[in-house]
């Protein structure tokens, strides 16, 4: 659902930060220049890898490797969630989106999960 709100997507530069095992990395690979940011090797080790994109084992400190407005369009998607310091997470994906740039950020729905588990559960 969120890819299909981002849009059709086509020759931009794109970083998805917390990438996990790269199945959003490499469905926006197929058509754009991908860096996928991941602090687990394991989880990057085990990524989805049919398009070509490049790999990053990081955190947040990773994104100092990389210039002022480098990045179209930054994913970050069920991550904030997980790092204590989202000022400084959140200033950091800013600084590296270009001016115009589009930050995309999700995060679980827990209340979502508890109404999709009573629903299974009743049927």
């Amino acid at each position: 659902m969120v890819w299909k709100q981002l849009g059709n997507i086509e020759g931009k530069k794109i970083l998805d930060f917390g990438s996990g095992e790269g199945i959003t990395s490499n469905h926006f690979a197929e058509k754009n220049d991908v860096t996928a940011i991941e602090p687990s090797e394991k989880m990057l080790s085990n990524a989805w890898k049919d398009n070509e994109y490049n790999q990053i084992v990081g955190d947040v400190n990773a994104l100092s490797m990389f210039e002022d407005e480098t990045f179209d369009i930054i994913i970050c998607h069920n991550v904030l969630e997980y790092i204590d310091d989202k000022e400084t997470a959140v200033k950091a994906l800013t600084r590296v989106l270009k001016k115009k740039g589009v930050l995309s950020i999700a995060k679980h729905n827990r209340v979502g999960r508890v109404i999709v588990s009573t629903l299974k559960f009743h049927i």
